[in-house]
């Protein structure tokens, strides 16, 4: 009985090798494999970028690549699949190190069979589930499955060297909620909860998917990315204002959900700190936050506890 199909990209540049190897995939008799061969470095990056595989099974020794430089360049493209080794090089230094750079097995070719095969493959894709599972509840917050403080530290840097490597702008937007505290005082923490959690979740339905979203703690909030074009994050801005004035005209959930934001933008010619970057997002919060309490205030509005 076939328990589970998994889609395998096996790199291989010796035909004869990559058709033994298939073989062995389909002798499994309780998993189905669907492979792809591909015979060079090139060749390999792009079908991880066209397509999703549940596993790689990876020769080091390519026509345009070798050694632990492929297993570099595969995991650099596609971190978040699972790679057993497949290598004729009999070193036990080199699967070391392969394996302290992501590798989830190494196999020496003629030295396996296709229950060895099959086992360090489903062992693989397992290990590297749970290794995935560990850092996710590192760098999450656990109320509302944000990134968190550590996460915005880990990840940041992806965000500029994005902008670095291209003409676009980047953003940082510093959020926190307004009368969050009279929330907690008047409501009780479990709505205060609420709040944070559907925040988080608007963030979520606005920001495009490659935005870094984080609570760095409290009703603190940040969003950090990569402009498509001009102007992208006044237009994202708008939209949440929108969400967050139709939600609350709605006056079912019992409290009023609003945010201050604090947004600088940045490019490839700096800053180039995380320090500068958040230094100047907060200033601009603050300046926000005594402007919307100044027009609430001339408005004849009571100023509210933070």
């Amino acid at each position: 009985m076939i328990h589970q199909v998994y889609k395998v990209l096996l790199v291989e540049d010796v035909p004869l090798i990559a058709k033994i190897t298939e073989q062995m995939l389909k002798k499994s008799p309780i998993h189905a494999y669907v492979s792809t061969h591909t015979m060079t470095l090139a060749a390999s990056v792009a079908a991880l970028k066209s397509d999703n595989f549940d596993v790689i099974l990876l020769d080091l020794n390519l026509p345009d690549s070798s050694d632990l430089a492929t297993l570099t360049s595969i995991v650099a493209v596609a971190p978040e699949v699972p790679i057993v080794v497949l290598t004729a090089t009999n070193s036990d230094e080199i699967g070391l190190r392969a394996v302290q750079m992501s590798a989830q097995d190494f196999l020496l070719k003629g030295d396996f069979n296709y229950v060895t095969l099959d086992r360090a493959i489903i062992y693989a894709i397992e290990r590297h589930r749970l290794q995935r599972t560990i850092r996710q509840l590192a760098v999450l917050d656990e109320l509302t499955g944000l990134y968190n403080r550590r996460g915005f530290n880990t990840l940041y840097p992806d965000v500029m060297q994005r902008v670095k490597r291209s003409d676009s702008r980047g953003y940082l937007c510093f959020f926190d909620l307004d009368r969050f505290k009279q929330i907690n005082d008047e409501l009780g923490h479990a709505r205060g909860d609420d709040a944070l959690k559907e925040f988080a979740a608007t963030l979520g339905n606005v920001f495009r998917k490659d935005a870094l979203l984080v609570r760095l703690g409290g009703d603190e909030f940040v969003a950090m990315g990569v402009e498509q074009q001009n102007g992208q994050i006044d237009t994202t801005l708008l939209a949440l204002a929108n969400v967050l004035a139709d939600r609350n005209s709605s006056g079912k959930s019992g409290f009023t959900l609003a945010a201050s934001v604090g947004v600088i933008h940045f490019d490839k010619t700096g800053p180039d700190s995380l320090e500068e970057l958040t230094a100047l997002a907060d200033a601009e919060l603050y300046k926000n936050k005594e402007l919307r309490r100044a027009a609430r205030k001339q408005a004849g509005g009571q100023l509210e506890p933070h």
